[in-house]
């Protein structure tokens, strides 16, 4: 018996089979709605929103491809899971209709206890991702009010003293004023730009089919390429820290602006959590299929526990440091990892040092790439 009751949405337009799958979902506990073609079941789906949808993939008015089309490009249905039902079992078939974006496939006829394997398959991955999302808007919903107020504060409070003081202060403490209030600006925008960015990277792995896209971009790393991001990172940062850079070429599977963007919330958290005036090292191994980067800082560290609980938001002692953030820089890099299937790994000593290990895969084909470029970052 399902603790949890689903919804499922049946689309086929056969009368026996759909009465079935009807039955055999009901007498396992499943609400189930249905519908006879593919245009009905679009609507059903938007108007009900399933937990999981099984399709005939040919029908009447509107085949189950153009359906799951509709489905797919409408942002409230995009992420249902479904399950194809189909005649053709050729190879050719089964990957055209997994193109689309369907999660499985069962060719037909089919027993039940394959039917009900698949729909517990999909609904208990589906129950996973969903714990998990939950978990991290818990995070989010919890964090805005804090890293927003903390700028807003002196956003309002100096702008109050010059208006209400402003006969009395003099030239000198009004520029200093200024001076905090345009800090405390650019502490909000960059704080409304990671939030920006870190639901676009769950969007990217939560509906990874409708940016599939981004998955097959091909990124050309060389010393350069860390020379011109270090350039504009020391040049944003005002940083003391020196760079020791020793990097192979490669080219490697991610998108560039992606890669810059996991590249800088690291290098962004080396430096506020290193020591004063202790290098950062940036270098790689190779091995056949993986071309491995590490970032090294010296500083306090991580433990281990701090480390396995790593999560949005989650700060740790910085009585070290006088650097502020908003800890969503390893969210962002963990989640743009995940959805290129890069490898992230942290290893720590207390008190001594922290190295963030990336391990991309390599790219086959050197013939088409994005090359870094000064002008690409420089002028971001």
């Amino acid at each position: 018996m399902n603790l949890i009751s689903y919804k499922i949405l049946v689309v086929e337009d056969s009368d026996d089979l759909r009465e079935n799958i009807v039955s055999l979902l009901e007498l396992n506990d499943y609400q189930v709605i249905f519908a006879e073609n593919g245009y009905d079941g679009l609507q059903l789906a938007i108007q009900q929103m399933p937990d999981l949808i099984i399709a005939d993939r040919m029908m009447p008015v509107m085949e189950g491809t153009q359906m799951l089309q509709e489905i797919r490009n409408n942002s409230v249905t995009s992420n249902i899971p479904l399950i194809f039902l189909t005649a053709k079992s050729s190879t050719s078939d089964i990957r055209d209709g997994m193109n689309y974006g369907a999660d499985d496939y069962l060719t037909k006829p089919f027993e039940a206890p394959e039917l009900l394997k698949a729909v517990k398959t999909r609904l208990e991955k589906k129950s996973k991702t969903d714990e998990k999302f939950e978990k991290v808007y818990k995070n989010i919903s919890q964090s805005i009010p804090h890293e927003l107020r903390t700028p807003l504060v002196s956003l309002q409070g100096f702008s109050n003293i010059i208006i209400d003081e402003i006969e009395t202060i003099d030239r000198e403490t009004i520029k200093d004023m200024m001076i905090m209030i345009k800090n405390a600006s650019i502490r909000l925008h960059r704080t409304i730009e990671k939030f920006i960015l870190f639901t676009e990277a769950e969007l990217m792995l939560k509906d990874k089919k409708n940016y599939s896209s981004l998955s097959s971009g091909l990124t050309h790393i060389d010393k350069t390429t860390f020379e011109i991001l270090i350039a504009d990172k020391i040049k944003s940062t005002e940083t003391n820290h020196t760079f020791n850079i020793n990097v192979k070429d490669c080219q490697v599977k991610i998108w560039n602006e992606h890669f810059k963007v996991i590249f800088n919330e690291i290098i962004d958290n080396a430096i506020k959590f290193s020591y004063p005036n202790k290098p950062i090292e940036i270098y790689s191994k190779d091995d056949k299929s993986s071309y491995i980067l590490v970032i090294k800082n010296y500083g306090r560290g991580m433990s281990e526990d701090e480390i396995k609980n790593s999560a949005p938001f989650i700060q740790h002692n910085r009585s070290y440091y006088e650097q502020q953030g908003n800890g969503l820089g390893l969210a962002i890099t963990q989640r743009i990892a995940d959805f290129y299937d890069v490898k992230l790994e942290i290893h720590s000593e207390k008190d001594s040092c922290l190295e963030v290990v990336l391990l991309f895969r390599k790219a086959e084909q050197l013939n088409t790439y994005t090359k870094f470029s000064e002008q690409n970052f420089l002028s971001n």
